[in-house]
Protein backbone atom coordinates (compact mmCIF):
# COMPACT_ATOMS: atom_id res chain seq x y z
CA UNK A 1 0.00 0.00 0.00
CA UNK A 2 1.10 3.50 -0.61
CA UNK A 3 1.82 5.80 2.33
CA UNK A 4 -0.22 8.66 0.81
CA UNK A 5 -3.25 9.79 2.72
CA UNK A 6 -6.44 8.16 1.73
CA UNK A 7 -9.82 10.04 1.79
CA UNK A 8 -12.41 7.87 3.48
CA UNK A 9 -16.09 8.54 3.44
CA UNK A 10 -17.69 9.05 6.83
CA UNK A 11 -20.97 7.83 8.10
CA UNK A 12 -23.07 10.55 6.68
CA UNK A 13 -21.23 10.91 3.47
CA UNK A 14 -18.87 13.31 5.10
CA UNK A 15 -15.13 13.29 4.65
CA UNK A 16 -13.09 11.94 7.55
CA UNK A 17 -9.65 13.11 8.56
CA UNK A 18 -6.71 11.46 6.66
CA UNK A 19 -5.53 8.09 8.06
CA UNK A 20 -1.78 7.18 8.15
CA UNK A 21 -0.58 3.63 6.98
CA UNK A 22 1.69 1.97 9.67
CA UNK A 23 4.73 -0.27 9.17
CA UNK A 24 3.97 -3.77 10.59
CA UNK A 25 7.49 -4.13 11.93
CA UNK A 26 7.36 -1.04 14.00
CA UNK A 27 6.66 -1.33 17.70
CA UNK A 28 3.13 -0.62 18.79
CA UNK A 29 2.73 2.21 21.24
CA UNK A 30 0.56 1.65 24.21
CA UNK A 31 -2.41 4.04 24.51
CA UNK A 32 -2.42 6.58 27.28
CA UNK A 33 -5.85 7.42 28.74
CA UNK A 34 -6.72 11.03 29.59
CA UNK A 35 -9.84 12.53 31.09
CA UNK A 36 -12.37 13.72 28.58
CA UNK A 37 -13.01 17.52 28.38
CA UNK A 38 -16.52 18.63 29.41
CA UNK A 39 -18.56 19.66 26.37
CA UNK A 40 -18.69 23.35 25.60
CA UNK A 41 -22.08 25.16 25.69
CA UNK A 42 -23.40 26.41 22.42
CA UNK A 43 -23.16 30.20 21.95
CA UNK A 44 -26.63 31.70 21.30
CA UNK A 45 -25.49 34.17 18.75
CA UNK A 46 -29.07 34.78 17.72
CA UNK A 47 -29.56 36.80 20.89
CA UNK A 48 -26.82 39.23 20.00
CA UNK A 49 -26.92 41.53 17.02
CA UNK A 50 -24.74 44.33 15.89
CA UNK A 51 -22.01 45.67 18.09
CA UNK A 52 -23.06 43.99 21.22
CA UNK A 53 -26.81 45.20 21.31
CA UNK A 54 -29.20 42.71 22.80
CA UNK A 55 -31.72 41.58 20.19
CA UNK A 56 -34.57 41.89 22.70
CA UNK A 57 -33.85 45.58 23.02
CA UNK A 58 -33.92 46.00 19.27
CA UNK A 59 -37.30 44.36 19.14
CA UNK A 60 -38.54 46.52 22.00
CA UNK A 61 -37.28 49.66 20.28
CA UNK A 62 -39.08 48.69 17.12
CA UNK A 63 -42.27 48.20 19.07
CA UNK A 64 -41.92 51.57 20.77
CA UNK A 65 -41.18 53.27 17.45
CA UNK A 66 -44.31 51.78 15.97
CA UNK A 67 -46.27 53.32 18.81
CA UNK A 68 -44.81 56.86 18.77
CA UNK A 69 -44.21 57.45 15.07
CA UNK A 70 -46.66 58.45 12.35
CA UNK A 71 -47.06 56.02 9.46
CA UNK A 72 -45.21 56.68 6.23
CA UNK A 73 -46.96 58.54 3.43
CA UNK A 74 -49.03 60.74 5.77
CA UNK A 75 -49.37 64.37 4.63
CA UNK A 76 -51.07 67.10 6.63
CA UNK A 77 -51.60 70.64 5.27
CA UNK A 78 -49.13 69.82 2.53
CA UNK A 79 -46.42 68.66 4.97
CA UNK A 80 -45.07 65.08 4.81
CA UNK A 81 -45.13 63.91 8.43
CA UNK A 82 -44.48 60.19 7.86
CA UNK A 83 -41.91 58.63 10.22
CA UNK A 84 -42.31 61.70 12.51
CA UNK A 85 -43.23 61.97 16.14
CA UNK A 86 -46.24 64.21 16.85
CA UNK A 87 -43.91 66.89 18.18
CA UNK A 88 -41.73 66.86 15.07
CA UNK A 89 -44.81 66.71 12.86
CA UNK A 90 -46.25 69.77 14.60
CA UNK A 91 -43.12 71.76 13.80
CA UNK A 92 -43.06 70.52 10.23
CA UNK A 93 -46.71 71.45 9.61
CA UNK A 94 -46.26 74.96 11.01
CA UNK A 95 -43.01 75.50 9.08
CA UNK A 96 -44.52 74.23 5.84
CA UNK A 97 -47.42 76.69 6.06
CA UNK A 98 -45.26 79.64 7.10
CA UNK A 99 -42.82 79.10 4.20
CA UNK A 100 -45.41 78.33 1.52
CA UNK A 101 -45.38 80.84 -1.34
CA UNK A 102 -48.84 82.10 -2.24
CA UNK A 103 -49.31 83.72 -5.67
CA UNK A 104 -52.12 86.28 -5.63
CA UNK A 105 -52.46 88.39 -8.73
CA UNK A 106 -48.97 89.54 -9.66
CA UNK A 107 -47.66 89.27 -6.10
CA UNK A 108 -46.17 86.46 -4.05
CA UNK A 109 -46.48 86.34 -0.29
CA UNK A 110 -45.63 83.64 2.20
CA UNK A 111 -48.11 82.07 4.54
CA UNK A 112 -46.44 83.94 7.39
CA UNK A 113 -46.85 87.28 5.59
CA UNK A 114 -50.56 86.53 5.21
CA UNK A 115 -50.94 85.69 8.89
CA UNK A 116 -51.96 82.14 7.93
CA UNK A 117 -52.06 79.53 10.69
CA UNK A 118 -53.36 76.10 11.57
CA UNK A 119 -53.68 74.22 14.83
CA UNK A 120 -50.47 72.29 14.10
CA UNK A 121 -50.42 70.56 17.46
CA UNK A 122 -53.93 69.19 17.12
CA UNK A 123 -53.33 68.19 13.50
CA UNK A 124 -50.12 66.34 14.34
CA UNK A 125 -51.77 64.52 17.23
CA UNK A 126 -54.73 63.58 15.04
CA UNK A 127 -52.42 62.28 12.33
CA UNK A 128 -50.68 60.06 14.89
CA UNK A 129 -54.01 58.87 16.29
CA UNK A 130 -55.42 58.04 12.87
CA UNK A 131 -52.20 56.75 11.26
CA UNK A 132 -49.80 55.19 13.78
CA UNK A 133 -46.78 53.38 12.37
CA UNK A 134 -47.88 50.01 13.73
CA UNK A 135 -51.15 50.15 11.81
CA UNK A 136 -50.11 48.96 8.36
CA UNK A 137 -53.54 49.59 6.89
CA UNK A 138 -53.19 53.30 7.66
CA UNK A 139 -50.00 53.77 5.65
CA UNK A 140 -50.02 56.07 2.62
CA UNK A 141 -53.50 57.57 3.16
CA UNK A 142 -54.99 60.39 1.14
CA UNK A 143 -53.67 63.85 2.08
CA UNK A 144 -55.38 65.28 5.13
CA UNK A 145 -57.12 68.66 4.80
CA UNK A 146 -56.38 71.23 7.48
CA UNK A 147 -58.47 74.30 8.17
CA UNK A 148 -56.33 77.38 7.65
CA UNK A 149 -57.20 80.66 9.32
CA UNK A 150 -55.94 83.99 8.04
CA UNK A 151 -55.49 86.96 10.36
CA UNK A 152 -57.18 89.87 8.57
CA UNK A 153 -55.15 92.41 10.56
CA UNK A 154 -51.99 90.90 9.04
CA UNK A 155 -53.24 89.82 5.61
CA UNK A 156 -55.14 92.91 4.48
CA UNK A 157 -52.32 95.45 4.94
CA UNK A 158 -49.88 93.05 3.21
CA UNK A 159 -52.29 92.48 0.31
CA UNK A 160 -53.06 96.18 0.01
CA UNK A 161 -49.32 96.88 -0.37
CA UNK A 162 -48.71 94.02 -2.78
CA UNK A 163 -51.87 94.02 -4.92
CA UNK A 164 -53.44 97.48 -4.46
CA UNK A 165 -55.63 96.99 -7.51
CA UNK A 166 -57.79 94.60 -5.47
CA UNK A 167 -58.81 97.40 -3.10
CA UNK A 168 -60.84 100.60 -3.24
CA UNK A 169 -61.23 102.79 -0.18
CA UNK A 170 -64.55 103.21 1.57
CA UNK A 171 -65.75 106.78 2.18
CA UNK A 172 -66.63 107.61 5.78
CA UNK A 173 -69.98 109.17 6.58
CA UNK A 174 -69.98 112.83 7.58
CA UNK A 175 -71.91 115.09 9.94
CA UNK A 176 -72.58 118.52 8.47
CA UNK A 177 -74.78 121.49 9.30
CA UNK A 178 -77.77 121.94 6.98
CA UNK A 179 -78.58 125.65 6.73
CA UNK A 180 -81.99 125.01 5.18
CA UNK A 181 -83.29 123.00 8.14
CA UNK A 182 -81.13 124.61 10.80
CA UNK A 183 -80.08 121.18 12.00
CA UNK A 184 -77.08 118.87 11.78
CA UNK A 185 -77.42 116.11 9.19
CA UNK A 186 -75.62 112.91 8.15
CA UNK A 187 -73.97 112.42 4.77
CA UNK A 188 -74.10 108.71 3.86
CA UNK A 189 -70.98 106.56 3.89
CA UNK A 190 -69.91 104.80 0.68
CA UNK A 191 -68.54 101.22 0.82
CA UNK A 192 -65.20 100.17 -0.69
CA UNK A 193 -63.88 96.89 -2.07
CA UNK A 194 -61.35 94.46 -0.62
CA UNK A 195 -60.23 90.84 -0.45
CA UNK A 196 -62.50 88.27 1.20
CA UNK A 197 -60.17 86.89 3.88
CA UNK A 198 -62.40 83.93 4.74
CA UNK A 199 -62.52 82.84 1.11
CA UNK A 200 -58.75 83.27 0.91
CA UNK A 201 -58.28 80.98 3.92
CA UNK A 202 -60.61 78.35 2.41
CA UNK A 203 -58.72 78.40 -0.90
CA UNK A 204 -55.41 78.06 0.91
CA UNK A 205 -56.76 75.07 2.87
CA UNK A 206 -57.78 73.29 -0.32
CA UNK A 207 -54.50 74.03 -2.12
CA UNK A 208 -52.40 72.70 0.77
CA UNK A 209 -54.51 69.56 0.92
CA UNK A 210 -53.66 69.00 -2.74
CA UNK A 211 -49.99 69.38 -1.89
CA UNK A 212 -49.47 72.53 -3.98
CA UNK A 213 -46.28 74.49 -3.40
CA UNK A 214 -46.29 77.24 -4.45
CA UNK A 215 -49.99 77.96 -4.15
CA UNK A 216 -51.89 80.06 -6.68
CA UNK A 217 -55.13 81.67 -5.48
CA UNK A 218 -57.66 83.75 -7.35
CA UNK A 219 -58.86 86.19 -4.67
CA UNK A 220 -62.52 86.91 -4.14
CA UNK A 221 -63.49 90.51 -3.55
CA UNK A 222 -66.01 91.67 -0.97
CA UNK A 223 -67.67 94.88 0.12
CA UNK A 224 -65.78 96.78 2.81
CA UNK A 225 -67.87 99.08 4.98
CA UNK A 226 -66.54 102.44 6.06
CA UNK A 227 -65.41 102.69 9.67
CA UNK A 228 -67.65 105.73 10.18
CA UNK A 229 -71.02 104.34 9.15
CA UNK A 230 -74.13 106.24 8.15
CA UNK A 231 -75.85 105.00 11.30
CA UNK A 232 -73.10 106.43 13.50
CA UNK A 233 -73.31 109.76 11.70
CA UNK A 234 -77.09 109.87 12.13
CA UNK A 235 -76.80 109.10 15.84
CA UNK A 236 -74.17 111.81 16.32
CA UNK A 237 -76.24 114.40 14.45
CA UNK A 238 -79.33 113.42 16.45
CA UNK A 239 -77.47 113.95 19.74
CA UNK A 240 -76.65 117.51 18.71
CA UNK A 241 -80.11 118.25 17.31
CA UNK A 242 -81.83 117.05 20.47
CA UNK A 243 -80.14 119.93 22.28
CA UNK A 244 -81.46 122.60 19.91
CA UNK A 245 -83.96 124.02 22.43
CA UNK A 246 -81.59 123.87 25.39
CA UNK A 247 -78.40 125.04 23.69
CA UNK A 248 -76.91 128.26 25.02
CA UNK A 249 -75.60 130.00 28.13
CA UNK A 250 -76.70 129.27 31.68
CA UNK A 251 -76.46 131.34 34.83
CA UNK A 252 -77.23 129.67 38.16
CA UNK A 253 -78.91 126.89 36.19
CA UNK A 254 -81.16 129.26 34.20
CA UNK A 255 -81.11 129.42 30.42
CA UNK A 256 -80.19 133.08 30.06
CA UNK A 257 -79.12 133.19 26.39
CA UNK A 258 -80.22 130.77 23.71
CA UNK A 259 -77.72 130.01 20.96
CA UNK A 260 -79.02 128.70 17.61
CA UNK A 261 -77.42 125.56 16.22
CA UNK A 262 -76.31 127.59 13.21
CA UNK A 263 -74.17 129.74 15.49
CA UNK A 264 -72.81 126.73 17.34
CA UNK A 265 -71.95 125.10 14.00
CA UNK A 266 -69.66 128.07 13.28
CA UNK A 267 -67.76 127.35 16.50
CA UNK A 268 -66.69 123.82 15.58
CA UNK A 269 -65.75 121.25 12.96
CA UNK A 270 -66.81 117.60 12.97
CA UNK A 271 -64.63 114.82 11.64
CA UNK A 272 -64.82 111.02 11.56
CA UNK A 273 -61.99 108.85 12.90
CA UNK A 274 -61.25 106.45 10.05
CA UNK A 275 -59.92 103.85 12.49
CA UNK A 276 -62.60 103.76 15.20
CA UNK A 277 -65.46 105.21 13.14
CA UNK A 278 -66.29 107.65 15.94
CA UNK A 279 -67.03 111.32 15.34
CA UNK A 280 -65.08 114.02 17.13
CA UNK A 281 -65.64 117.75 17.53
CA UNK A 282 -62.79 120.22 17.18
CA UNK A 283 -63.61 123.69 18.59
CA UNK A 284 -62.78 126.91 16.71
CA UNK A 285 -61.07 129.08 19.38
CA UNK A 286 -61.27 132.33 17.40
CA UNK A 287 -65.02 132.03 16.78
CA UNK A 288 -65.66 131.13 20.41
CA UNK A 289 -63.57 134.05 21.70
CA UNK A 290 -65.56 136.47 19.51
CA UNK A 291 -68.85 135.14 20.87
CA UNK A 292 -67.67 135.36 24.47
CA UNK A 293 -66.64 139.01 24.10
CA UNK A 294 -70.23 139.90 23.11
CA UNK A 295 -71.85 138.05 26.02
CA UNK A 296 -72.15 140.89 28.58
CA UNK A 297 -74.11 143.08 26.16
CA UNK A 298 -76.39 140.19 25.25
CA UNK A 299 -76.98 138.72 28.68
CA UNK A 300 -76.88 141.57 31.21
CA UNK A 301 -80.51 142.71 31.69
CA UNK A 302 -82.74 144.12 34.41
CA UNK A 303 -85.62 142.04 35.74
CA UNK A 304 -89.09 142.47 34.19
CA UNK A 305 -91.93 142.08 36.68
CA UNK A 306 -94.96 139.97 35.77
CA UNK A 307 -98.60 141.09 35.87
CA UNK A 308 -101.29 138.50 36.55
CA UNK A 309 -105.07 138.98 36.49
CA UNK A 310 -106.97 137.38 39.37
CA UNK A 311 -110.59 137.04 40.41
CA UNK A 312 -112.02 138.12 43.75
CA UNK A 313 -110.90 134.82 45.29
CA UNK A 314 -107.30 135.51 44.27
CA UNK A 315 -107.23 132.81 41.59
CA UNK A 316 -104.94 133.60 38.67
CA UNK A 317 -106.89 133.99 35.45
CA UNK A 318 -104.32 135.22 32.93
CA UNK A 319 -100.78 136.53 32.70
CA UNK A 320 -100.99 139.84 30.91
CA UNK A 321 -97.32 140.66 31.32
CA UNK A 322 -94.76 137.86 31.43
CA UNK A 323 -91.93 138.40 33.84
CA UNK A 324 -88.29 137.51 33.49
CA UNK A 325 -85.31 137.61 35.75
CA UNK A 326 -82.45 139.99 35.36
CA UNK A 327 -78.95 138.67 34.72
CA UNK A 328 -75.52 140.05 35.41
CA UNK A 329 -72.30 138.36 34.27
CA UNK A 330 -69.53 138.92 36.80
CA UNK A 331 -66.68 137.73 34.54
CA UNK A 332 -66.05 136.02 31.24
CA UNK A 333 -62.64 134.67 32.26
CA UNK A 334 -62.32 130.99 31.37
CA UNK A 335 -65.65 130.91 29.52
CA UNK A 336 -64.03 130.29 26.13
CA UNK A 337 -62.13 127.26 27.40
CA UNK A 338 -65.26 125.92 29.11
CA UNK A 339 -67.20 126.26 25.86
CA UNK A 340 -64.44 124.44 23.96
CA UNK A 341 -64.44 121.62 26.53
CA UNK A 342 -68.24 121.29 26.37
CA UNK A 343 -68.21 121.21 22.58
CA UNK A 344 -65.55 118.50 22.54
CA UNK A 345 -67.81 116.31 24.66
CA UNK A 346 -70.85 117.10 22.48
CA UNK A 347 -72.61 119.16 25.17
CA UNK A 348 -74.21 122.46 24.11
CA UNK A 349 -74.90 123.98 27.54
CA UNK A 350 -72.35 126.59 28.61
CA UNK A 351 -72.27 127.84 32.23
CA UNK A 352 -71.54 131.48 33.11
CA UNK A 353 -70.45 133.19 36.31
CA UNK A 354 -72.74 135.93 37.64
CA UNK A 355 -75.99 136.65 39.44
CA UNK A 356 -79.69 136.18 38.74
CA UNK A 357 -82.07 138.95 39.89
CA UNK A 358 -85.52 137.46 40.42
CA UNK A 359 -88.56 139.27 39.01
CA UNK A 360 -91.60 140.17 41.10
CA UNK A 361 -95.23 139.38 40.28
CA UNK A 362 -97.95 142.02 40.45
CA UNK A 363 -101.58 140.90 40.66
CA UNK A 364 -104.57 142.88 39.45
CA UNK A 365 -108.23 142.27 40.07
CA UNK A 366 -110.63 142.90 37.18
CA UNK A 367 -114.42 142.89 36.97
CA UNK A 368 -117.14 144.11 34.60
CA UNK A 369 -120.36 145.88 35.62
CA UNK A 370 -123.46 146.30 33.42
CA UNK A 371 -125.81 149.10 34.55
CA UNK A 372 -128.97 148.54 32.49
CA UNK A 373 -130.63 151.75 33.71
CA UNK A 374 -127.63 153.88 32.80
CA UNK A 375 -127.14 151.96 29.55
CA UNK A 376 -123.44 151.46 30.26
CA UNK A 377 -120.81 148.78 30.76
CA UNK A 378 -117.87 149.71 33.01
CA UNK A 379 -114.50 147.95 33.34
CA UNK A 380 -112.96 147.98 36.85
CA UNK A 381 -109.36 147.16 37.79
CA UNK A 382 -107.32 147.36 41.00
CA UNK A 383 -104.66 145.57 43.05
CA UNK A 384 -107.32 143.55 44.88
CA UNK A 385 -111.10 143.46 45.42
CA UNK A 386 -112.41 146.63 47.05
CA UNK A 387 -109.53 148.68 45.66
CA UNK A 388 -110.51 148.56 42.01
CA UNK A 389 -111.29 151.66 39.97
CA UNK A 390 -113.18 152.23 36.73
CA UNK A 391 -110.82 152.24 33.77
CA UNK A 392 -113.37 152.41 30.89
CA UNK A 393 -117.09 152.95 30.44
CA UNK A 394 -118.98 152.24 27.19
CA UNK A 395 -122.57 152.87 26.03
CA UNK A 396 -124.54 149.71 25.36
CA UNK A 397 -127.88 148.36 24.10
CA UNK A 398 -129.64 145.57 26.02
CA UNK A 399 -132.47 143.11 25.49
CA UNK A 400 -135.89 144.22 24.36
CA UNK A 401 -137.55 142.70 27.44
CA UNK A 402 -139.71 139.70 28.24
CA UNK A 403 -138.10 136.53 26.89
CA UNK A 404 -135.38 138.75 25.46
CA UNK A 405 -134.52 140.48 28.75
CA UNK A 406 -130.85 140.87 29.73
CA UNK A 407 -130.97 138.98 33.01
CA UNK A 408 -129.72 140.51 36.27
CA UNK A 409 -127.19 138.63 38.39
CA UNK A 410 -123.55 137.86 39.16
CA UNK A 411 -121.78 135.85 36.45
CA UNK A 412 -118.33 135.01 35.10
CA UNK A 413 -117.10 135.03 31.51
CA UNK A 414 -117.04 131.39 30.42
CA UNK A 415 -116.15 131.60 26.72
CA UNK A 416 -114.69 134.07 24.24
CA UNK A 417 -114.77 134.03 20.44
CA UNK A 418 -113.27 136.59 18.06
CA UNK A 419 -116.17 136.04 15.58
CA UNK A 420 -119.33 133.92 15.26
CA UNK A 421 -122.55 133.56 13.28
CA UNK A 422 -125.52 134.05 15.65
CA UNK A 423 -129.08 132.68 15.42
CA UNK A 424 -130.24 129.92 13.07
CA UNK A 425 -127.68 130.47 10.35
CA UNK A 426 -126.95 126.76 9.91
CA UNK A 427 -130.58 125.61 10.11
CA UNK A 428 -129.88 123.54 13.19
CA UNK A 429 -131.29 126.00 15.73
CA UNK A 430 -134.97 126.51 14.81
CA UNK A 431 -135.73 128.18 18.16
CA UNK A 432 -134.00 131.28 16.83
CA UNK A 433 -135.95 133.23 14.22
CA UNK A 434 -132.97 135.20 12.95
CA UNK A 435 -129.48 134.83 11.55
CA UNK A 436 -126.72 137.39 12.05
CA UNK A 437 -123.43 136.64 10.33
CA UNK A 438 -119.91 137.43 11.49
CA UNK A 439 -120.60 138.90 14.90
CA UNK A 440 -117.23 140.09 16.32
CA UNK A 441 -115.54 140.06 19.75
CA UNK A 442 -117.89 137.86 21.77
CA UNK A 443 -117.52 137.24 25.53
CA UNK A 444 -120.27 134.92 26.89
CA UNK A 445 -121.22 135.20 30.58
CA UNK A 446 -124.82 133.89 30.95
CA UNK A 447 -125.90 131.04 28.71
CA UNK A 448 -126.48 132.50 25.26
CA UNK A 449 -126.07 136.09 26.56
CA UNK A 450 -122.78 137.89 26.23
CA UNK A 451 -120.99 141.04 25.13
CA UNK A 452 -120.33 141.50 21.41
CA UNK A 453 -119.71 144.08 18.75
CA UNK A 454 -122.71 145.31 16.73
CA UNK A 455 -122.67 146.51 13.14
CA UNK A 456 -126.42 146.42 12.31
CA UNK A 457 -127.52 149.38 14.45
CA UNK A 458 -126.07 152.44 16.16
CA UNK A 459 -128.49 152.88 19.06
CA UNK A 460 -126.48 152.74 22.33
CA UNK A 461 -126.97 154.33 25.74
CA UNK A 462 -129.79 154.75 28.31
CA UNK A 463 -133.06 153.16 27.16
CA UNK A 464 -131.48 151.44 24.16
CA UNK A 465 -133.21 148.04 24.02
CA UNK A 466 -132.21 146.41 20.75
CA UNK A 467 -131.10 142.82 21.40
CA UNK A 468 -132.38 139.32 22.12
CA UNK A 469 -130.68 139.59 25.53
CA UNK A 470 -127.02 140.18 24.65
CA UNK A 471 -125.17 143.35 25.56
CA UNK A 472 -124.66 145.15 22.25
CA UNK A 473 -121.54 147.32 21.99
CA UNK A 474 -119.84 149.38 19.37
CA UNK A 475 -117.26 147.20 17.64
CA UNK A 476 -114.11 149.01 18.96
CA UNK A 477 -115.56 148.99 22.49
CA UNK A 478 -116.35 145.25 22.28
CA UNK A 479 -112.75 144.58 21.23
CA UNK A 480 -111.42 146.49 24.27
CA UNK A 481 -113.69 144.47 26.58
CA UNK A 482 -112.69 141.23 24.83
CA UNK A 483 -109.02 141.99 25.52
CA UNK A 484 -109.72 143.18 29.08
CA UNK A 485 -111.71 140.12 30.06
CA UNK A 486 -110.70 136.48 30.21
CA UNK A 487 -112.46 133.30 31.14
CA UNK A 488 -113.25 133.72 34.83
CA UNK A 489 -113.70 137.51 34.83
CA UNK A 490 -116.64 138.40 37.07
CA UNK A 491 -119.65 140.19 35.56
CA UNK A 492 -122.40 141.99 37.58
CA UNK A 493 -125.65 142.85 35.73
CA UNK A 494 -128.17 145.08 37.47
CA UNK A 495 -130.71 147.85 36.94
Amino acid sequence: MSDESTRVEGENGGITAPTAVLDPAAPVAQPTWISAEPPRRKRHLGLWLGAGIPGALVVAAAVVASLVLIAPGVAVAGADVGWQTPGAAQQKIATRLAHTDVHIGNATLTGAELGASVDAKALAQQAHTDHPLWKLTSWNPKPSRATVTVDAAVALPALRRSVPQLFSNATDAQVVFDKASGRFAAVDAKPGRGVDVKALAASLSEALARGENPVTITPQQTTVDAAATTAKAQAFAAKLNQQADSAGFYLEGQHVEAVPLATIASWLSIKADSTTGDFTITPNPAAIASAVSALPAQVNTKPQNATVVTNSAGKSLRVIQAGHDGYGISTTDGVASQIASSLTSGELKFPLQGQVQKFATTTVFRRIEVDKSAGTTTLFQGPKPGQEKAVDTFPIAIGTGGTHETRDGHYTVYAQLPMQDMGNCDGKHPSFDYCTKNVPWISYFDGDQGFHGTYWHNNFGPGARMSHGCVNMRIPDAKVLYQFAQVGTEVWVHD
